[in-house]
């Protein structure tokens, strides 16, 4: 494939959003214009779910197109592994500019605000980040390669990382390259502190109108000086969100602005989602919708309208996806597929079950899901998502669905051998 022809990908990767809580995907409530003009111009996967619902494992997901087990990155704080060909890897390799621009969390250790060595940057050729946990969303730091020099971002993080991202996106334009920019925003990851006129949207409504919700929830996290109710807490997440939208519409504005836009697949996702107080639980790591159910849009080169795509796809997918839109042979190691026949309605959405790890094992086909005890093949829940989207009855024990269960079952043994998990995952 000629280079010329080859896409520029922009890929925006934000922080503890799930797709619970955006309009795109129903939400009532929360104002993100840009994403719903995104959405309808884009492929929207309708059950895209986080193949592991935490950050680092994603991360490493993300970067591999491999399981958790299968990269050994299966906690926070812990590092991408050396050696282990990344997506830039690949693309480096095919003749892109790679660059990654903010929270990388796949350094291991310690977990702080700090210079991500060269070495810990999975092969990005331009790096411009940190490695993890700004608590204070108006207090960042990043650095390139220097260590003993930071850049302080001005005002929210959120908006300083947007500016640092279209002055790169400009360099990048006037480069010969393709180039695959992977922007990683931190918001709306609690505690959050949106700009006033961002959290001003919600007050005075009624934040809690799901069946899920505990009116009752308290967030209490001391370490991070956040101590109060559930309703004050959606106000300030959803604020982060109403500013991470504009945020994206501004990146979106400048790929018109540089005409970039006619060559370019945008990608828009999150690494997992928020319980916001649903099930009274909040933060991530469970498979509950809030937290395993991410969004996932991607606009292709030349797209005209927008496509709702009902299958399911996870975090292994996109590795495949976006080299094959780059034209690079496929990893001889992936555990996902190209979603690009999809994006492009050249092809049905395939019937598939999907699997995600982390304290507990996933196998869903998109409607149901079927979830186990810990980290073992004892199964402990069984959803019907499209009739009980508030995972409000477990049809675990019903007798109506013993075939569903069945095969959902089938495929996570036949999931748990093929991807080697540790001993300790064994039946118990």
């Amino acid at each position: 494939m000629p280079a010329d022809a080859r896409p520029n990908i922009l890929f925006i990767l934000v922080d503890q959003l799930g797709a619970r809580w955006l309009p795109s995907h129903g939400n009532p409530i929360v104002s993100a214009p840009a994403l719903e003009n995104f959405a309808a111009g884009s492929a929207v996967f309708d059950r895209a779910i986080s193949t592991s619902p935490i950050c680092t494992p994603y991360r490493g997901c993300l970067l591999s197109g491999m399981y958790p087990s299968q990269t050994g990155v299966r906690q926070n704080g812990q590092a991408f592994p050396a050696g282990l060909p990344s997506v830039a890897d690949h693309l480096n390799a095919a003749g892109y500019a790679t660059q990654y621009i903010g929270k990388w969390h796949l350094s291991g250790a310690p977990q702080s605000n700090r210079w991500v060595p060269p070495g810990r940057r999975a092969g990005f050729q331009r790096f411009i980040g940190w490695e993890s946990h700004h608590v204070d969303h108006w207090d960042g730091r990043l650095w390139e390669d220097d260590p003993e020099t930071s850049i302080v971002m001005p005002g929210h993080e959120t908006d300083a990382l947007t500016e640092i991202a279209l002055e790169q996106l400009v360099a990048l334009a006037a480069s010969p390259k393709p180039f695959f920019m992977l922007v990683s925003y931190q918001a709306p990851h609690p505690p959050c502190s949106p700009p006033a006129e961002f959290e001003a949207l919600y007050a005075g409504q009624d934040l809690l109108p799901e069946p899920n919700a505990d009116r009752d929830a308290w967030y209490r996290m001391p370490q991070w000086n956040a101590d109060y109710a559930v309703e004050r807490f959606r106000q300030r997440y959803f604020g982060e969100i109403s500013q991470m939208d504009a945020a994206f519409g501004r990146l979106l504005q400048a790929l018109d602005q540089l005409s970039l836009s006619d060559n370019a697949l945008v990608v828009f996702t999150s690494d997992h989602g928020e319980m916001a107080g649903a099930h009274g639980r909040f933060g991530k790591g469970s498979m509950f919708e809030e937290s395993l159910h991410v969004p996932l849009m991607i606009r292709a080169p030349g797209q005209e309208g927008g496509l709702r795509v009902g299958c399911p796809a996870a975090t292994l997918d996109l590795l495949p996806t976006l080299l094959d839109y780059a034209g690079c042979p496929p990893p001889s190691k992936t555990e996902g597929i190209s979603l690009r026949p999809v994006v492009e309605s050249s092809a049905g959405a395939p019937e598939r079950v999907v699997f995600s790890e982390f304290h507990d094992f996933c196998a869903t086909d998109g409607r149901w899901k079927l979830l186990t005890r810990g980290r073992s093949l004892e199964l402990a829940a069984l959803y019907d998502i499209a009739d009980d989207p508030y995972e409000l009855d477990n049809r675990i024990h019903d007798d109506s669905c013993a075939v569903i269960q069945a095969k959902l079952g089938a495929a996570l043994e036949q999931w748990h051998e093929r991807v080697g998990l540790p001993a300790e995952s064994e039946r118990a």
